[in-house]
């Protein structure tokens, strides 16, 4: 287990030279969540961002991004996100609020800083109030049990402010039935204009 406050931030993974610069991290994470390409083409690429100079056996390589992804976290804060299956911050929507935090709180130009991935990630899962935290907690923020329905449908409607992901997600097939009519009702309306 790693310490920050014991040793050295790792640049090697079993004797492999990794690529640890924080805006590595990024890209790995936004690779590995766009499902737009295949997850065997996602899993090659974060590897050789993650493995610059050559890496081990793919399931070695396998093992060492799981480690790089979470070894700088031991205080199982995550746990909140994964049991409710929301994805909680999105590095391209949340970019303004989580370079602010930093400049603000720490004083960090995201923009120009050169820092470990570890690194970025401690300070990003400990900063103070701020709009990332605040978006953060609007997104895993679950109605009080003794709300009620005025109470949840405000909530539901700022947690559909910042929800990442589909958006279309949670309504009922007549209100998606409903939004395509509307759509429809808009494209005949600007189709028409053209053909005058």
């Amino acid at each position: 287990m790693f310490n920050v406050l014991l040793d050295r931030l790792p640049d090697k993974w079993r004797g492999y030279r990794i690529e640890a610069e924080f805006r590595t991290g990024i890209q790995i994470m936004q690779c590995l969540s766009d499902e737009e390409f295949p997850k065997e083409e996602r899993l090659l690429h974060v590897l050789t961002l993650l493995f610059p100079c050559g890496m081990p056996e793919t399931e070695e390589a396998l093992e060492g991004l799981k480690w790089f992804l979470s070894e700088f976290s031991h205080d199982n804060h995550s746990e909140k996100s994964e049991t409710d299956n929301v994805k909680v911050y999105d590095f391209d929507i949340d970019q303004w609020r989580i370079y602010s935090a930093f400049l603000n709180q720490y004083g960090i130009d995201l923009n120009t800083a050169k820092m470990h991935w570890f690194t970025f990630m401690g300070l990003l899962s400990n900063l103070e109030e701020c709009a990332f935290t605040r978006v953060v907690d609007i997104r895993i923020r679950k109605p009080d049990k003794r709300a009620g329905t005025k109470e949840k449908r405000e909530l539901e409607k700022i947690k559909e402010v910042y929800r990442i992901g589909d958006k279309d997600a949670h309504l009922t097939p007549e209100q998606k039935r409903a939004e395509q009519r509307q759509l429809e009702i808009f494209n005949n309306f600007m189709n028409a204009g053209k053909k005058q």
